[in-house]
């Protein structure tokens, strides 16, 4: 079996100044590394986000395609979404999904970071009863 210690999700953008000026600024993180094609943000709790330049003769042409902006989602859980939500709308962030809850235990809203990326800003509660049967119990 494989057995991963860690993670962490990388992202092919067009534009690392914009990314590390947006996760900085608004969510805390800090460059862990950055060189002229790639840029590793780590926060203060220990979440970790990598950014790549596309078309980079060093990396393998897997990598080589810019996210175009669909197919992904990076959830960031927080203690308080509402306080988030209200900071969002304050900071006239791109919020492209409302504030609401859902019954399967989440209360969220998403943004749009300058490269496209959808954040799902999340906060949790009880599911109603109807998913509660879909959630493991430790």
């Amino acid at each position: 079996m494989i057995n991963p210690i860690s993670s962490f999700a990388v992202f092919i953008v067009e534009n690392l100044d914009k990314a590390r000026q947006f996760y900085s600024t608004h969510f805390g993180f800090d460059v862990a590394f950055e060189n002229e094609w790639y840029l590793h943000l780590v926060s203060n709790t220990g979440i970790q986000i990598g950014f790549l330049l596309p078309d980079q003769p060093t990396q393998p042409e897997i990598f080589h395609k810019a996210f175009n902006g669909k197919g992904a989602i990076f959830s960031l859980e927080v203690d308080d979404v509402e306080s988030a939500y209200a900071e969002a709308m304050d900071k006239k962030l791109n919020i492209v999904l409302q504030l609401l809850a859902e019954d399967w235990g989440q209360h969220h809203f998403c943004i749009a970071d300058p490269n496209g990326i959808i954040l799902d800003i999340v906060q949790e509660f009880e599911p109603t009863e109807e998913y509660q049967q879909g959630y493991e119990t430790p």
